[in-house]
């Protein structure tokens, strides 16, 4: 029979042991990082949009108080419909089209392209050519002055001016059609094209400044110059 002989060294050796408290601490360390990486893609994976602290009916005006910043995670498609978080300053002030609910979040069609008529105001349509306003360059929203010429041409012509101060309501473009070259027939009807040139223009006016401005559009030529944004007046609900 054979018999083991244990040498000093291998006799006073000590059995190795698993460090239970480096184990626990490294499973820790795995789990924090773990977590902290899920985090990390969740939280980048969303989006700050708007949404509506309440309920608001149609032609309610966005007060600082009526937008709130929430994260979401959503589609691109979904995102492009949305406003982003960094509009916000953009959308005071703003009337909205539709209504919205409490929490619900904010789509650029819930959003009014022109500012809602005060009582006592009218929009009034003038035709208009991009050489006689501006070049065209108009939007809702601007201030302008409206000047008239009578006699145009003649050495009695006199120019004068019709309002000093009005905004611009909407601005109306002529429609061009454009066909869609296809290879069967009866395809994709003209459509309109939305970049023609501008040729109408409404303006927000008093019932008196109504009067003036018709007088002057049938009896003249018009002429619409842009204005330097104003100081909003004091117990006024449109511009003078």
């Amino acid at each position: 029979m054979a018999t083991a002989i244990l040498s000093p060294a291998r006799a006073l050796r000590q059995p190795r042991r698993v460090d239970l408290r480096a184990v626990f601490g490294l499973f820790l360390l795995l789990v924090a990082t773990g977590g902290s990486i899920v985090f990390w893609s969740a939280a980048s994976d969303t989006r700050a949009v708007l949404v509506a602290t309440r309920d608001l009916p149609p032609g309610a005006v966005l007060g600082a108080t009526d937008l709130a910043v929430a994260r979401v995670r959503v589609d691109d498609a979904i995102y492009e419909t949305a406003w982003p978080a960094a509009t916000r300053e953009e959308l005071i002030g703003k009337a909205l089209a539709e209504p919205v609910h409490a929490q619900q979040l904010l789509v650029r069609a819930q959003l009014a392209s022109r500012a809602p008529l005060a009582a006592g105001q009218l929009a009034l349509t003038i035709p208009i050519r991009p050489e006689t306003a501006v070049g065209g360059g108009l939007r809702p929203g601007d201030s302008v002055q409206v000047l008239s010429t009578s006699g145009k041409g003649k050495p009695e012509s006199e120019t004068y001016v019709v309002l000093r101060r009005v905004r611009v309501h909407d601005v109306g473009r002529e429609e061009r059609s454009t066909l869609v070259s296809t290879a069967s027939a009866g395809d994709t009807p003209p459509r309109p094209e939305a970049q023609g040139p501008v040729n109408t223009l409404t303006l927000v006016v008093t019932q008196d400044e109504a009067l003036e401005l018709a007088r002057a559009r049938w009896n003249g030529e018009l002429d619409v110059a842009l204005l330097p944004p104003a100081e909003p007046e004091r117990g006024r609900g449109y511009e003078q």
